[in-house]
């Protein structure tokens, strides 16, 4: 088990650091342009990977966290007990981000692809993912609440906000003029968010313990949702203007 979640966690690394600097190539190059089909498309796949890898990973840890990390080593049942509680309570935040980037990365592709026509969303295969992702915030939510982790509490939301969004889009009466082009964006920006998040709050989280105190480490976590909502927010009403997207009626 250590040696598969090793070779997961490499993988998953490697990818995430490419796509940290591949997510702002479509962002930045010209919409339709081949570049930002051919980048965006390579993102996605790259995400799905880290995603799914993530999912793997953190059910690993949540099954058995010595088996995974401490490899045969032994310790003292006060100090064992610990770690596997102090393991499974962040695996299950990883969780959650693993499979928040899942559903808004994948319903960002469906998305462009089906365009307007909403009717492949509305099979129970695409939104058991999303609903998934709303019962797993609702307990998250809770659980944060339970410990008192504000982290846990904040992303929980993130979620439950996510899922409920993508719900509305789905089975809205009544679309406004283009609108799946701002569904399309918004749900980019949102993978984004989770990828950035998952790489301060576990990738840099080493990084940061050494240089900041535990505050200001929450503090650099909630970067990426903060930037990315109100980047969402500006997106949004340009690209509404430059594609027409009249208002909806409903």
């Amino acid at each position: 088990m250590s040696f598969i979640h090793t070779i997961l966690l490499y993988s998953h690394i490697f990818l995430g650091a490419l796509c940290l600097v591949l997510f702002w190539v479509p962002v930045i190059c010209g919409k339709g342009t081949k570049l930002h089909k051919l980048s965006g498309r390579y993102y996605y796949f790259m995400m799905v990977f880290i995603a799914g890898s993530g999912i793997v990973m953190s059910l690993m840890v949540l099954f058995d966290p010595a088996q995974v990390y401490l490899k045969g080593a032994i310790l003292p049942a006060e100090k064992l007990a610990k770690f596997v509680s102090e393991r499974r309570h962040f695996s299950a935040f990883l969780l959650l981000l693993s499979v928040l980037t899942w559903v808004t990365v994948r319903h960002a592709y469906v998305v462009l692809k089906v365009q307007a026509e909403r009717q492949p969303l509305r099979t129970w295969h695409y939104l058991l993912p999303v609903v998934s992702l709303m019962l797993g915030s609702l307990f998250m939510l809770g659980y944060g609440f339970n410990t008192g982790t504000w982290l846990f509490m904040i992303f929980a939301m993130v979620g439950v906000f996510t899922s409920t969004g993508i719900v509305r889009y789905v089975f809205r009466a009544e679309l406004a003029n283009r609108q799946w082009i701002i569904e399309h964006f918004s749900s980019m920006i949102g993978s984004g968010i989770a990828l950035y998040t998952a790489f301060f709050a576990a990738g840099g989280r080493k990084l940061l313990s050494e240089l900041l105190s535990r505050e200001w480490q929450l503090a650099t976590w909630l970067i990426a949702p903060i930037v990315g909502t109100l980047a969402i927010s500006l997106l949004t009403k340009h690209f509404s203007r430059k594609f027409r997207v009249s208002p909806s009626t409903k």
